[in-house]
């Protein structure tokens, strides 16, 4: 019998400090559920809705400067 009460689904975060911040970002094209958002428009801060996020991952694989990952 399996033990099913504590499957943690993992999220994508942002290193900040690698993150251009770019309004263009790929990230926030790709993510099928819009969990990328924006405060600010040009230099704001990048961030993700954990509520959103499903772990897809596709935001790390189109991140162009490896800002994203998945923990």
């Amino acid at each position: 019998m399996k033990d099913n009460k504590s499957k943690k689904i993992k999220k994508a975060v942002i290193n900040q400090s690698v993150c251009d911040r770019s309004p263009f970002c790929p990230v926030k094209r790709i993510c099928p559920v819009g969990a990328v958002e924006f405060k600010g428009f040009f230099g704001g801060e990048v961030t993700i809705n954990a509520q959103r996020c499903i772990g897809c991952a596709k935001c790390v694989a189109y991140c162009p400067h490896q800002a994203v990952s998945i923990r």
